[in-house]
């Protein structure tokens, strides 16, 4: 059987160039572990192994992890001690929130080989100067790769003397009111959101205060769908009895920060599950589902995961369950929504924000 090649993209490529100039500088590297992280494409692990680098892959993304198995095999969820285990060169993309590259850069120097380079690429549009200060905290050099394919990747190497252990701000911390209720919020790098109290799910806890469904019953097995911070799950435990509360994430990183949060206010007995969508969960086998989707996958906005996690929801709920959506008014998603889940209404609105219950009637929809 023939694996299907992935196709790489201008940041794949720019990485291929640079890859090739470090390899070429420093031949030494390619008999040495190599850590691809969070590979978009998959082609970049594609890369590697053709040259028969030994390669460790590192992917937060369920979805992803499933997607490029046929070409990486199993894969890591998170860049921990094992991986980074004498690692002299640790190549991934570069993400938006600051907090990651952060985070990245203590785990890399603190674990990886002495003389590690790590190589952070993207496109140049979505480059700008305030990821330096966040790498030269942590690293001696730091510099900037030529340009390829309008991508660049940021290098960092020479790792400063630590103390062994990561800042106390890692993860991030806050404390929030919201519902009458203090919350201790937890978020490691990539979580959407961070520690912070997003508007939009500060008012679908509101509302599910004011407006809480029939089906939130002591039985009801109630998820919240793409947990991040954890958030949704912890104001759930505390205000609403339910049998059985599950919250997932496609990110091993927000997983990380719901657990981080849930522990952080004694909640236990909730369930943290890493997947993709609920493919986890059976069909026809929740009566809640809470939901706030992302509309940003990397540096594009996107509809696509909205429309997937709306679809998981439809084919988890029993007849009669409902999915709570909040969103951007922007996004228009109603008809969306009435179409993949069932009827939908109006629980509550802002000047940014909509929330909606919708109903599954059928056993599809």
């Amino acid at each position: 059987m023939t694996t299907t090649q992935p196709t790489p993209d201008n940041i794949d490529r720019m990485l291929f160039q640079v890859l090739e100039e470090t390899f070429t500088a420093e031949p030494w590297r390619r008999a040495e572990p190599v850590v691809v992280i969070n590979d978009a494409t998959g082609a970049l692990s594609a890369w590697a192994l053709e040259r028969d680098l030994p390669v460790r892959c590192v992917q937060d993304s369920a979805g992803l992890a499933t997607a490029h198995a046929p070409v990486t095999g199993p894969v890591a969820a998170v860049p921990s001690q094992d991986v980074l285990t004498d690692a002299a060169t640790v190549v991934t993309r570069l993400a938006r929130p600051l907090e990651a590259l952060e985070e990245l850069s203590w785990q890399v120097a603190r674990w990886a080989a002495p003389e590690v380079v790590l190589l952070a690429g993207q496109l140049q549009r979505h480059l700008s100067f305030s990821f330096n200060p966040v790498l030269e905290r942590v690293f001696d050099e730091v510099s900037a790769s030529r340009g390829y394919y309008k991508a660049r990747a940021l290098r960092a190497r020479q790792p400063k003397p630590l103390t062994g252990q990561t800042p106390p701000r890692i993860p991030r911390k806050n404390t929030v009111t919201v519902a009458g209720q203090e919350l201790h919020l937890r978020a490691h790098g990539l979580t959407f959101g961070a520690a912070r109290l997003d508007p939009g799910t500060k008012l679908l806890l509101a509302t599910l205060q004011i407006h809480p469904p029939e089906q939130l019953t002591p039985e009801a097995t109630v998820v919240d769908l793409g947990s991040g911070n954890g958030i949704i799950a912890a104001g759930l435990a505390h205000s609403v009895p339910v049998g059985r509360l599950i919250a997932t994430d496609d990110s091993a990183s927000a997983v990380l920060s719901t657990t981080a949060t849930l522990a952080a206010n004694g909640i236990d007995g909730v369930e943290v599950m890493h997947q993709s969508g609920l493919v986890e969960l059976a069909d026809a086998s929740v009566d809640v589902v809470v939901l706030n989707p992302p509309f940003h996958a990397g540096t594009q906005l996107t509809s696509d995961i909205a429309f997937f996690l709306f679809d998981e929801a439809a084919r988890t709920l029993k007849p009669g369950g409902v999915l709570l959506t909040v969103f951007n008014a922007s996004r228009h998603y109603r008809p969306q929504l009435q179409h993949r889940v069932g009827p939908t209404r109006q629980l509550a609105r802002d000047q940014r924000f909509i929330v909606t219950q919708s109903q599954k009637v059928h056993e599809n929809v």
